[in-house]
């Protein structure tokens, strides 16, 4: 009830306030090092604790090894799982304790974070390089920002097609030819699957999913699990639901994008947050920092979210896209919960419920 009455009282002040106010509230961006975070987090004793979001549990082993590495000392503590069962434990302990039980969550639910901003549950923060980054993918008060780009693009895998054969436009992927080839992420099990779904409704109609569907298309629950399906020795040779990045593709996958029709292919911005309970602050704020540094940010591959630091080699800037990739499109559409629940369940309906175990469990 005490937890209760203090969010009612954080949602009356955001009411009485007016926006104006809110968006002038000065937040200084942060000024010291990587290197004096390190020894703040240090001092303050060495631990973190990270949700992130993901498919599979060995998805941010790179990325932990990468930050254990460069910050000897610090017990990063980061948990993967989907984005949408995240937020319910977070949403759990923030109704049962106040506390949010973690210090640091990076999420593909954009919606969470405007919530959690209302709710005063995160903290006002802006790591170094915040005025490198592009205004619509980090809130005016330091809530939140963008720390990577996601895509999910057309993608074959190489032992079973061609550059010049794997579909590119959408329509490509209704060829006979490709029938019994295709497997998809159920549309109704990942909101960011569900939104290139709901782009192609509107750019080709209904007919044309009910044209996919007739493919003969491997439903799997997952984005990563379409790479691990075409892996095996089997027909499924190309998807658009999941993300390889822009490789020579050498690791037997290539990722390319079409020549006109963008409408099935999905670009967005992961959020990630400190939250006003944070137990290890130093370290939370040492970790953002890490993620959004300069060198992080180009080993990273793809666009990065600093206008400071180039695109991947062979990748035309993100701005030559300007009406066929939209980053701030999928948390608009995001934020229309009605829209998203309309449309998870009428693809519900054609499909069923999505089958089989959660990707983290799946040994795909």
């Amino acid at each position: 009830m005490r937890f209760q009455t203090l969010l009612t009282s954080c949602l009356l002040s955001i009411t009485l306030v007016s926006a104006a106010s809110l968006s002038g509230r000065q937040v200084d961006i942060e000024t010291q090092s990587l290197d004096e975070l390190y020894q703040l987090a240090l001092a303050e004793g060495g631990d973190l604790i990270v949700r992130a979001g993901g498919d599979e549990k060995n998805q941010q082993d790179g990325l932990v090894q990468a930050f254990k590495t460069q910050f000897p000392g610090i017990n990063l503590n980061l948990t993967v799982d989907l984005s949408k069962y995240h937020d319910g434990i977070i949403d759990r302990n923030l109704n049962l304790t106040g506390k949010a039980g973690v210090d640091v969550t990076h999420l593909q639910t954009l919606h969470d974070f405007v919530r959690w901003k209302q709710e005063c549950r995160l903290l006002a923060y802006k790591p170094a390089g915040w005025e490198q980054i592009d205004d619509s993918i980090k809130d005016v008060d330091g809530a939140y920002v963008g720390i990577n780009y996601f895509m999910f693009a057309n993608n074959f895998a190489t032992a079973k097609t061609t550059k010049e054969e794997a579909p590119k436009e959408f329509t490509d992927y209704l060829d006979p030819k490709w029938k019994g080839k295709i497997v998809s992420t159920y549309p109704n099990d990942d909101d960011a699957v569900l939104f290139q779904f709901f782009k192609v409704v509107q750019a080709h109609g209904w007919e044309a999913i009910q044209q996919f569907i007739a493919q003969d298309i491997q439903w799997v629950r997952g984005t990563a699990t379409p790479i691990a399906v075409m892996s095996q020795n089997n027909s499924r040779a190309v998807t658009f639901t999941t993300g390889t990045g822009f490789s020579d593709g050498s690791s037997g996958f290539f990722q390319q994008l079409p020549e006109d029709d963008f409408s099935h292919i999905i670009i967005w911005s992961q959020r990630a947050a400190i939250f006003e309970t944070a137990e290890h602050p130093a370290a939370a704020k040492l970790y953002v920092n890490w993620l959004l540094s300069t060198e992080r940010q180009a080993a990273s591959g793809g666009w990065s979210v600093r206008n400071d630091v180039p695109q991947q080699s062979g990748l035309a800037p993100l701005s030559d896209f300007a009406g066929k990739l939209d980053p701030p499109a999928f948390e608009r559409f995001m934020l229309d919960r009605a829209l998203v629940e309309r449309y998870k369940l009428q693809f519900e309906q054609l499909l069923g419920t999505a089958q089989g175990l959660s990707p983290l469990d799946d040994d795909l």
